[in-house]
């Protein structure tokens, strides 16, 4: 079945807006922490996460807040994700990008209901995303 959830993030004051099969019964929580410094910022930019953990793997919908400008420069954006399946402890993810924008993120950081401790990805190796070409738009990355 299709899910369509709106669920208000805390840092954004915004909704998160997506629509996506039902995978399971756990929520995640997505933090994207956009780049300071200059065009890092994004409104044309819809993400997706694949999270792989040590049970399996769950993809998101588009990621969005709805009737909020997010992925700006500097700031912080909280998805909550609804009926994703629990996949243990998270060891990596998968982020691709659709749109108009380029992209630049510090970190993403994720966690589920069900194990509250976080799980941070930093972009220590300065990956722009965007769908241009000299871009990447599909990005992995692991804990070591």
């Amino acid at each position: 079945a299709v899910v369509s959830t709106q669920s208000t993030g805390k840092a954004s004051e915004g909704y998160s807006r997506y629509t996506m099969y039902e995978q399971g019964q756990e929520t995640y929580y997505i933090t994207f922490m956009t780049a300071d410094e200059k065009h890092a910022d994004a409104n044309g930019m819809f993400p997706t996460i694949k999270i792989e953990g040590s049970w399996g793997v769950t993809k998101t919908g588009l990621l969005d807040l709805y009737d909020h400008n997010d992925m700006q420069r500097g700031k912080k954006d909280i998805y909550t994700v609804p009926g994703m399946k629990y996949v243990g402890d998270i060891k990596c993810i998968e982020i691709t990008v659709r749109g108009k924008d380029g992209w630049k993120f510090q970190y993403i950081e994720v966690h589920s209901g069900r194990n509250m401790r976080a799980t941070y990805f930093y972009n220590t190796a300065g990956i722009w995303m965007s769908t241009k070409s000299k871009d990447v738009s599909r990005y992995r990355m692991c804990q070591k």
